[in-house]
C-alpha cells in the first residue's frame, strides 16, 4: 500500500491546516450525514395559478360502509381498505383471518419439526443392525439357560444374579459346582496342648 507523502497532502483539497487524519474522517463523515434542504418552488404565475388548492381531489377514508361483504372476497381481492383508520378493528381482524387462512399463506415450511408424519415408520426389511443382533443374542442365551434349569428342575433365579444374596451363596458360586450334600470344609485351627 502506498503511503501518501507531503506532496500529496498539498494536493488534498478536502484537508484543513492542523486538522489530523481522524479529525478530517470524523468531520466528512458528518457533513455527509447533513441533507441539504429541498429548493422551494417558485410561486405558480399565469396558468398554473388558475389551479388551486380547492381544486384537489379529496381523499376520502373508507369506513365499514364502504367495504365489500366478507363473502365476496377472494384472494386476487383488494384488502388494503380494511387497513383505513376509519374501518372498525373487528372487520379488519376478520378480512385479515379471511386472507390468511387462503391457500397462498397455508404453505408447511419444510424446516419445521413436526412438518412430517412420525406416524407411520418405514420397514426395515432383512437389515439388522448391530443392537437387534445384540439383544437377539442376549434373548437367545437366556432361553438356553431356562431350557438348561428346567432340564434340571432348579428353580429360576432372581431377575439380578449378578450380584449373590448371601455370602454362602458366593462361596458356592466361585468354589465351582459341588455336589448337593457336599458340606463346606472350613480350616482346621491348630489345637493347643
Amino acid at each position: 500500500m502506498k503511503r501518501k507523502g507531503p506532496d500529496d497532502a498539498e494536493q488534498d483539497t478536502t484537508r484543513r491546516p492542523g486538522e489530523s487524519f481522524l479529525q478530517r474522517v470524523h468531520r466528512r463523515k458528518s457533513e455527509a450525514r447533513i441533507v441539504p434542504p429541498e429548493p422551494v418552488a417558485a410561486p405558480a404565475t399565469g396558468a398554473d395559478a388558475a389551479v388551486g388548492a380547492d381544486d384537489l381531489p379529496v381523499v376520502h377514508e373508507p369506513t365499514d360502509q364502504d367495504m365489500p361483504p366478507l363473502a365476496s372476497l377472494t384472494a386476487d381481492s383488494d384488502y388494503s381498505g380494511f387497513l383505513s383508520s376509519k374501518v372498525s378493528e373487528a372487520l379488519r381482524r376478520a378480512a385479515l383471518r379471511k386472507l390468511f387462512h387462503g391457500a397462498q399463506f397455508n404453505v408447511i415450511d419444510e424446516m419445521d419439526d413436526y412438518a412430517e408424519d412420525f406416524s407411520t415408520f418405514t420397514a426395515l426389511g432383512d437389515f439388522i443392525t448391530s443392537d437387534m443382533r445384540h439383544m437377539l443374542e442376549v434373548e437367545a442365551r437366556k432361553q438356553a439357560e431356562a431350557a438348561k434349569r428346567a432340564l434340571l428342575d432348579e428353580p429360576e433365579p432372581d431377575l439380578d444374579d449378578s450380584q449373590p444374596q448371601t455370602a454362602q451363596e458366593g462361596v458356592e458360586e466361585s468354589a465351582g459346582p459341588q455336589p448337593e450334600d457336599a458340606t463346606v470344609a472350613l480350616p482346621r485351627q491348630p489345637q493347643e496342648t
